[in-house]
């Protein structure tokens, strides 16, 4: 029997952290973290003029330390963050050179894009909350914007972590990602380290909608100073896009969202076809519909049947003429009584025959 070779293609919005991920370093166009994230990434030499990080109105008084002459003038990484909470605390960590008085790196963070405020600036911990009077309300909705600058032409290592509560994330997340495949849509994530950390869940919904369902609950590995690797495929899906959030729970019960990403609607290629196949049904096991589809090369006389275990014809589906390509046809098994049935696709190319359960 010539077999069908069928290509999928689909165009997935992944979001990756950590080392090696692609950075953004063109004003306005920052890459998306949320509170529990750990960033390792590289500062390039090469100049990027930072006078733009200045008060509002202000011809003198800029975001970045330093007077006119010495004032930060490196590469930028730009970062947005979301959900900062109260208490908010950026760190960053990098190897400073022993040699020179002033730090390699400085850390900013602007009210938004347009840098018309600077929410604080320092070279290593930014620390945002009620109790010392500089908490950071997210009421915009380009989030927080958090700047990475070096001083000079250097080729620097540094980490930067996003915290929020009164402590540390009992999860430190290196990387949320989602991407479709022919099996599904899998979910990875990765974590540095976890203290009381009890489970995970992942929660999806359409990107047309706006309810939330949970999809999967993961456990957690306790307390561990090690990295950690998460998987989950997402199988009960179609070609909708979709978005995922990545939550936790601690083992007192508190719940924190880590992150979202989102996957676009699979755009399908037209199939490569040698001549035809039964390519199979879709739910299998069904109750009481399931869409059993096939593919032809060339439109041609084609016969779609049903038949029982006892080989007795209980539907006739497709008797005629169809067109070349992917057909889904559906079959309505309300009458019948569970059990196993058969599918037999019959044309002049030849025949197939599939097994389905009726689960009732």
């Amino acid at each position: 029997m010539n077999k069908l070779k069928f290509v999928v293609g689909v165009f997935a919005l992944t979001l990756i952290v950590g080392f090696g991920a692609t950075k953004a370093n063109a004003w306005c166009d920052p890459l998306d973290i949320y509170c529990g994230f750990t960033i390792t990434a590289d500062i390039w030499s090469q100049h990027d003029d930072v006078s733009r990080y200045r008060h509002l109105g202000s011809s003198s008084d800029y975001c970045t330390p330093g007077p006119d002459s010495s004032r930060w003038r490196g590469r930028s990484d730009i970062y947005r963050i979301h959900n900062p909470g109260d208490p908010f605390t950026l760190t960053l960590d990098w190897e400073d050179d022993p040699n020179s008085l002033l730090d390699d790196l400085v850390l900013v963070v602007l009210e938004d894009c347009d840098a018309n405020r600077c929410i604080g600036s320092d070279y290593h911990t930014l620390e945002f909350s009620t109790a010392n009077g500089n908490a950071i309300v997210d009421d915009d909705a380009n989030g927080i914007w958090v700047i990475v600058d070096s001083r000079t032409d250097i080729h620097k290592e540094y980490t930067l972590s996003a915290y929020c509560g009164d402590f540390p994330f009992a999860v430190e997340l290196m990387s949320f990602s989602a991407s479709r495949s022919a099996d599904g849509i899998a979910l990875n994530w990765s974590t540095a380290s976890e203290t009381d950390n009890d489970r995970f869940e992942v929660s999806r919904r359409d990107l047309t909608g706006d309810d939330w369902m949970t999809v999967a609950v993961v456990n957690g590995q306790g307390n561990s100073a090690a990295r950690h690797d998460y998987s989950f495929v997402d199988r009960n899906i179609n070609n909708s896009g979709y978005s995922y959030e990545l939550a936790g729970y601690d083992v007192n019960g508190v719940r924190q969202v880590f992150g979202t990403v989102e996957v676009e609607a699979a755009t399908p290629v037209a199939p490569v076809l040698e001549s035809y196949e039964l390519v199979g049904n879709y739910p299998n096991p069904f109750n009481p519909t399931t869409n059993i589809r096939f593919a032809l090369a060339n439109a041609t006389e084609v016969q779609l049947t049903v038949y029982d275990i006892a080989g007795r014809e209980v539907a006739d589906l497709v008797n005629g003429m169809v067109e070349a390509g992917v057909h889904d046809i559906e079959f309505d098994a309300s009458g019948l009584s569970s059990g196993v049935y058969f599918a037999q696709l019959r044309g002049a190319f030849g025949s197939d025959v599939m097994k389905m359960v009726l689960m009732k």
